[in-house]
């Protein structure tokens, strides 16, 4: 794996697939806020926004689970958690919807690099609901950007489960290279369960240090590097 001030290997992937949150916005202000919102209807006490980034990348289900248990931990109500858990659930669905453009926003060089690699297929795979993930790339006007976009409910299987490249594989009529791009050990692992290239970027959820641990093939500082690496 190049380190930072080292060459790098040049790539022809046929396929780009990206990550979203942490990877091409920054949607922990929303989700942050919308899942306060939830909380307070029910008088419970709030969520960080340094908690909630480690409570995302498997999906909603997943990170309203996490965000719910350390919530009512702060009470001493653990005990409560399964009466709640599905209220909860839908009401931060039906709030984040409403909110999920409200104060997200792009990461530097990220609408650039998509346009710049406008030559190849572009897919999208996130755990975020497809419906949310619409909405937010609709906002910044990238949704037609990508030929297949792949939700946390899109399919039975979600990241890193090996079915949801298959799926890639079959909506573009491709079977050869593809590069997927994220924050996470989790999108690392969708990358190498697969046989794909694996590039972490450093400026999301994940420190540095867990990147490292799941051995992707590339990490890098920002999008343009993306120039450097991939043909």
């Amino acid at each position: 794996m190049p380190g930072k001030g080292e060459e790098k290997s040049v790539i022809n992937p046929d396929i780009l697939s990206y990550d979203l949150d942490g990877t091409l916005v920054d949607s922990i202000p929303d989700i942050t806020l919308s899942m306060n919102m939830t909380l307070k209807e029910k008088s419970l006490p709030p969520i960080s926004q340094e908690q909630m980034k480690t409570f995302v990348g498997n999906g909603i289900p997943a990170m309203v689970e996490r965000a719910l248990k350390v919530s009512l931990a702060e009470i001493h109500a653990p005990n409560t958690f399964e009466t709640l858990y599905q209220e909860i659930l839908d009401r931060y669905k039906q709030i984040y919807q409403e909110h999920c453009t409200d104060e997200t926003r792009l990461y530097t060089g990220a609408k650039e690099i998509v346009t710049h690699f406008s030559y190849k297929i572009q897919v999208l795979i996130t755990n975020k609901a497809e419906s949310m993930t619409r909405k937010i790339l609709n906002y910044f006007g990238l949704e037609n950007a990508f030929s297949v976009i792949v939700g946390g409910d899109t399919l039975p299987e979600k990241k890193p489960n090996p079915a949801v490249i298959a799926y890639i594989y079959k909506k573009t009529a491709l079977q050869r290279t593809l590069c997927h791009i994220g924050d996470s050990p989790i999108d690392i692992e969708t990358a190498l369960a697969s046989n794909c290239t694996a590039i972490a970027v450093s400026w999301g959820y994940s420190s540095r240090q867990a990147l490292i641990n799941a051995h992707p093939h590339y990490i890098i500082d920002h999008f343009n590097e993306l120039k450097e690496i991939i043909a």
